[in-house]
């Protein structure tokens, strides 16, 4: 019989091992004893740039938008029916007054004020027969009665082919306008549009057919709207001459110099505003009709408005404002009303006082009612 004798468990490594582990409980105050301790240091104050704001006489304007129109432009049409002859004139040109544009079949026309002609001369013929038998008669009638009922006659003859070169003087002169009608001709300079006809065809049968436009460009005009009190600060100086100044889309600095020379007697009572008018002299021809412009009218002079950096105003739910800082150094938040914008400078026309230092740069890094350390600086153009 076999006899399986159990191992016995070797425990004599344990005491060494407990004796360890209370060494290192022992040890644990003396090593947290030796760790540095957390402690917070307060960030120093953040430094921005402070201003007081530029005191200068300040233009004030009324802004809009408008649209330029010609301040001539008409459609010009064949007023008598025929065959389009000619085009004397390239499409898009300059053309000065008088200038022969199209040319309408002249022929039959020319044909019938030559007859009217014609008809004239033969009425003064009859006109000074007539008056030569009036003459005579009337020399017979005073020593012979018999005459007198003759002298009569040839009286009305004559006065009747008076009448008839009257008519025909009339005949001739509607003939030479219709002759006139067929050289259409620049009614006043301008420029010209593509032609809507081609040589060859019939024209002015029936009812007047449009051959081109032609506008006027320099001077030109621009059309716009303001408000009901925008238009009433406008008439509120009656006799003035409102300069206004446009920039086209691709413009800036208003190059463009004009004056106000229609107001609109009445307000739209659909929209609450005013129609206003402005010429602007073109010679350049860089505005041209139908272009969207952007317009300033100057409205007066604001003496010693306070003018601060552009970049420097934000934004609220209660409205445009800028940061200053108080004489213990503390940020604050100032609401602020703007006046013009006078190249990178914004005029504030409240909220803002001369001696206050107004935050104009730094300001991404401060919070109302903290300390902050100001570096001052000078406001320019």
């Amino acid at each position: 019989m076999m006899v399986i004798k159990r191992r016995e468990e070797d425990t004599s490594f344990w005491p060494a091992r407990s004796r360890l582990l209370m060494g290192l409980v022992l040890m644990l105050p003396v090593l947290a004893g030796c760790k540095a301790r957390n402690t917070y240091h307060k960030p120093p104050p953040p430094e921005v740039d402070v201003a007081r704001p530029l005191k200068q006489d300040v233009t004030t304007y009324l802004y809009a938008t408008g649209q330029m129109t010609a301040t001539r432009s008409v459609n010009l049409v064949a007023r008598v029916q025929g065959f389009l002859q000619a085009i004397d004139y390239r499409d898009g040109a300059f053309v000065h007054k008088g200038d022969l544009l199209f040319l309408i079949e002249p022929a039959p026309y020319a044909a019938q004020a030559q007859q009217s002609r014609a008809n004239l001369a033969s009425a003064l013929a009859r006109a000074a027969f007539g008056v030569k038998q009036f003459d005579r008669y009337q020399a017979l009638a005073r020593f012979d009665s018999g005459s007198v009922q003759q002298a009569q006659q040839t009286r009305a003859d004559r006065d009747s082919a008076d009448a008839s070169v009257l008519q025909a003087q009339a005949a001739l002169q509607q003939a030479d306008i219709t002759y006139g009608y067929t050289h259409v001709t620049a009614p006043f300079d301008g420029f010209v549009s593509a032609h809507l006809v081609s040589v060859g065809q019939l024209v002015g049968s029936g009812q007047a057919t449009e051959l081109a436009q032609i506008s006027a460009l320099d001077p030109i005009w621009v059309n716009f709207n303001v408000s009901e009190q925008d238009g009433a600060r406008l008439l509120a100086r009656p006799g003035e001459k409102w300069e206004l100044q446009v920039e086209g889309p691709d413009e800036s600095d208003y190059p463009h110099d004009g004056r106000v020379d229609y107001i609109a007697p009445t307000v739209d009572p659909a929209t609450g505003t005013l129609a206003l008018r402005g010429v602007l002299d073109n010679g350049d021809l860089t505005l041209r009709p139908g272009n969207f412009v952007r317009i300033r009218v100057m409205t007066g002079i604001r003496h010693n408005a306070l003018l601060v950096p552009a970049e420097c105003i934000g934004n609220d739910q209660g409205g445009r404002t800028v940061f200053v800082l108080t004489a213990e150094n503390k940020v604050a938040l100032r609401p602020v009303t703007l006046g013009p914008l006078v190249g990178r400078l914004q005029a504030i026309e409240h909220g803002v006082a001369a001696e206050d230092r107004v935050i104009v740069n730094g300001v991404e890094s401060i919070r109302t009612g903290e300390v902050a350390v100001p570096h001052e600086v000078q406001v320019t153009q």
